[in-house]
């Protein structure tokens, strides 16, 4: 789903995607596996991204902000959209560990430009392998999800389908979803 989101949003090779030093090695994987560079930032006491020190790592190649909701707690939101909207970055929510989670009264997922979540008998959501990818902009999500299933443009008329086709890998989800 993150590998997904951040095609979805354009993010690509040599462009720097900043994460958390607390989360799985999935989210730093997923930045590799569009051809972004990881970049380490410190955590506060929410268990989620120190604005300050996500602020000192932004450079020119930065192009997102990847916050992780880790055990059920939601990051700040609210300082990280900001400081992403001041510098004219992307921001994609690692959600796995957060589903039905809220910050101030709104949905972990819903404050950025996209929401991730995965799927597997270790999550809240067990129910196989997969993940989700929430977003309220319809060219990332029919990006996103023509990085998930590439065969889509066929289904689809041209009417329908806005965006050009592009060489991506398969993330279909199983038939248990």
């Amino acid at each position: 789903a993150i590998i997904c989101a951040l095609t979805g949003l354009g993010i690509g090779p040599g462009d720097e995607v900043i994460l958390p030093g607390y989360t799985f090695i999935a989210t730093a994987a997923a930045i590799v596996g569009v051809g972004a560079i990881p970049v380490i930032a410190e955590i506060d006491d929410s268990l989620g991204l120190d604005v300050a020190d996500v602020e000192r790592k932004i450079t020119p190649h930065t192009k997102a902000i990847l916050p992780v909701h880790m055990q059920g707690v939601p990051c700040r939101l609210e300082a990280i959209v900001e400081l992403a909207q001041q510098h004219n970055l992307q921001v994609v929510e690692d959600c796995c560990q957060c589903v039905g989670g809220q910050y101030k009264g709104k949905y972990a997922g819903t404050w950025g430009n996209a929401g991730a979540w995965s799927l597997n008998y270790y999550k809240v959501i067990s129910c196989g392998e997969g993940g989700l990818v929430f977003t309220d902009d319809y060219d990332v999500y029919e990006r996103a999800a023509f990085a998930a299933e590439p065969g889509l443009p066929m289904w689809m008329s041209d009417s329908e389908w806005q965006n050009k086709p592009f060489s991506r890998q398969c993330y279909r989800t199983s038939e248990i979803l």
